[in-house]
């Protein structure tokens, strides 16, 4: 079963108007962050003109020498 961004205590869906006038800028802020949380995260949009998806991929490391 695939958990939805409201269903994980660790996991924050933030959006607020702009840069530009008509806009809307979002992000996931994921804290704190665990090796459970690697994946790929797709972002959905529609509206009247149109619809768009994005998708990125998180990998957790132990330390930044794994990068």
């Amino acid at each position: 079963m695939e958990l939805l961004p409201g269903d994980r205590e660790n996991l924050a869906i933030q959006t607020r108007g702009g840069p530009e006038k008509h806009e809307v800028t979002g992000w996931v802020l994921i804290s704190p962050l665990s090796k459970e949380d690697a994946g790929e995260y797709e972002c959905h949009a529609s509206n009247a003109k149109g619809e768009t998806t994005a998708s990125a991929k998180v990998h957790v490391v132990e330390t930044l020498h794994e990068i």
